[in-house]
């Protein structure tokens, strides 16, 4: 591999950045400007790189001994995890060969944690340009460096920088599927393949066994592993290699694969995982209690109730880390310490696990009859930017999919529970009203949309749909906005137990849209099919079953929603998600509309 290779910025190509660059040049924010690059883009270039930015490759950074200090990246300096660790505490130093990644990541350091990062290129030598132990933390992401990667030094020259820890994550060399670096696209290799991968690895992958030994150095303690399961690219779960938490999510859907669960009572995912979170601590300090132990302890003062264990560690699509707490044998029916903790991974979710918070305070102090769980606590410990709340028991509804009795029963609960959100009594929709609630809507979607026809087709809509509200008597409601399957937790029954994250509420929207989304994504969940195809198969009402059309109609009757005016929500339900899509996410995903729903 020659300098000028080993210094492309994949995933991208060699002036791929030149858009982005030119618009931060204009003055354009970073979010437009990585929105101007997407759109600019190849569609599989562009998803590679949204993938590679997401936040939630750095859900792992609470395991770690360190709250600060200096941290050195060594990876690619697009990668999501720097913000976190750059938000966390640490002043971070981000090594890659590649200026052209160097300077985009930069920007989005820059935009994310002010101050808090520098970039230096290099990492072909065969040192690293750095004095002994000048480093608290090492991070070196995506393999060893000297197998096949980017870098040209050994692992050794992490471990002689760092003063404190280093972390390696890396590909699992029996790994029994792969990623391809984009969504939700993984691989399981052919025997044949499988063979040649673990006889002789590309990039140098080892076993769980051969990292420990390339981390083996004098001064340091055994490292503590961990899974990133699926895989290192694209991980929901960070789990416990050493010890039984945090585990792996074993819910009523994972239970039906008997080969998984066998394999794991064997003993045989820590042998053919697909990825590893490695942490090696110097002797000095691997006694010490890690981080996600201090916040534990913190919570536990501020609540006064006894200090729980971590049970589940998830990183979410929207880059916010889920931990969940337990007692260790005792069951759901111990209250104390069973808690989920929201950390938010990027800053644009800080002010939505803050409304999230309010929500929970303000349902249940205006709408006891809606479950929702019980806030504890919010703001920093440890460093970290936290929310805490009681864990509620069951699961979330998609571990009932396909499952009709229990679909109902969940499908009727939410219609029943709904139909009380509202905050103001139907009333005469006027021109304002439709502005507000509609044009407003359609006017930033219009701004993201970027295809002609959908642009076009927009604009349409915008006035043709007026004469459809305007004058109808319309009720406004509590609106979660995001009332999808995950966000229901249920009991074994069916039965609701509780609504989760509110960080999308807006305190007066449009009725039946809540419903109506958790319908189109129960439909998607169960079909695997695409969000369009769910949405056409609710629009249209003539497959649901009776127990959706039924929950549907009490939902419209309780709240006084003429039959018309449903149907338009309806038809204009890819805006509306569309619209709470641009609201809240980090950035614009270009062409989206169009791809999802045809439009």
């Amino acid at each position: 591999m020659s300098a000028s290779d080993r210094s492309a910025p994949s995933p991208l190509e060699s002036g791929d950045f030149a858009p982005a660059f030119d618009a931060a040049a204009r003055g354009a924010s970073f979010k437009t400007a990585l929105e101007t690059l997407l759109l600019a883009l190849p569609d599989d270039r562009a998803d590679r790189l949204m993938q590679m930015l997401r936040e939630s490759r750095g859900a792992w950074f609470p395991m770690m001994h360190a709250s600060g200090g200096e941290l050195l990246f060594v990876g690619n300096a697009l990668s999501g995890s720097i913000t976190p660790l750059a938000s966390s505490g640490f002043h971070v130093t981000v090594l890659d060969p590649s200026a052209e990644r160097g300077r985009f990541g930069q920007l989005r350091n820059d935009a994310h944690a002010p101050g808090a990062t520098q970039y230096v290129q290099g990492g072909l030598d065969a040192r690293l340009p750095f004095d002994d132990k000048s480093f608290d933390v090492v991070v070196q992401e995506d393999g060893l460096p000297d197998k096949g990667g980017v870098f040209g030094h050994a692992i050794g020259e992490c471990l002689r920088v760092s003063r404190g820890e280093v972390v390696l994550t890396a590909d699992n060399r029996l790994a029994y599927k792969r990623s391809s670096g984009r969504r939700n696209d993984f691989h399981i290799p052919s025997p044949l393949e499988y063979a040649q991968a673990a006889l002789s690895p590309q990039r140098g992958e080892r076993t769980l066994f051969g990292y420990r030994r390339a981390l083996a150095k004098s001064g340091f303690a055994k490292p503590r592993a961990f899974a990133l399961y699926p895989h290192a690219r694209d991980f929901t779960h960070v789990v416990g290699i050493d010890s039984q938490r945090p585990a792996l999510t074993i819910g009523p859907m994972e239970k039906k694969n008997r080969v998984k669960l066998a394999a794991r009572s064997l003993g045989l995912f820590r042998v053919f995982t697909p990825s590893f979170a490695l942490i090696a601590a110097r002797r000095e300090i691997a006694h010490l209690r890690p981080r996600m132990d201090r916040i534990l302890l913190e919570i536990a003062q501020k609540t006064g109730e006894p200090v729980p264990a971590i049970e589940q560690l998830v990183g979410t699509r929207g880059n916010t880390a889920v931990i969940h707490t337990s007692f260790p044998g005792m069951g759901e029916t111990e209250p104390r310490g069973r808690w989920t903790l929201h950390v938010p991974l990027c800053p644009k979710n800080i002010p939505q696990l803050e409304l999230h918070y309010r929500s929970l305070e303000l349902v249940r102090a205006r709408f006891p009859s809606v479950p929702v769980p019980e806030p504890l606590y919010h703001g920093r410990v440890d460093g970290v930017w936290l929310s805490c709340e009681r864990r509620l028991p069951g699961w979330t509804a998609p571990q009932i999919s396909g499952d009709p009795v229990k679909v109902a029963r969940m499908l009727g609960d939410a219609s029943r529970h709904f139909a009380t959100l509202i905050v103001r009594a139907p009333a005469v929709f006027t021109e304002a009203d439709y502005e507000e609630q509609l044009g407003a809507r359609f006017d930033l979607v219009l701004e993201h949309a970027a295809v002609p026809s959908t642009i076009a087709s927009l604009k349409r809509m915008r006035g043709e749909y007026r004469a459809r509200f305007v004058g109808k008597r319309i009720a406004r409601v509590l609106y979660h906005a995001d009332l999808r399957a995950k966000h229901v937790q249920i009991a074994a029954d069916g039965s609701v137990v509780g609504y989760l994250d509110w960080g999308t509420t807006e305190m007066a929207g449009l009725p039946y849209f809540d419903l109506l989304h958790l319908a189109v994504h129960e439909r998607k969940q169960e079909h695997g099919c695409s969000a369009g195809e769910a949405w056409r198969i609710v629009r249209d009402r003539t497959e649901l079953r009776d127990y959706e059309l039924a929950a549907l109609e009490s939902y419209r009757r309780t709240v006084g929603l003429d039959d018309d005016t449903a149907r338009a929500i309806e038809e204009l339900y890819p805006v509306l998600v569309a619209a709470m899509a641009e609201k809240n996410w980090d950035y614009s995903r270009p062409r989206w509309l169009h791809k999802q729903f045809g439009i």
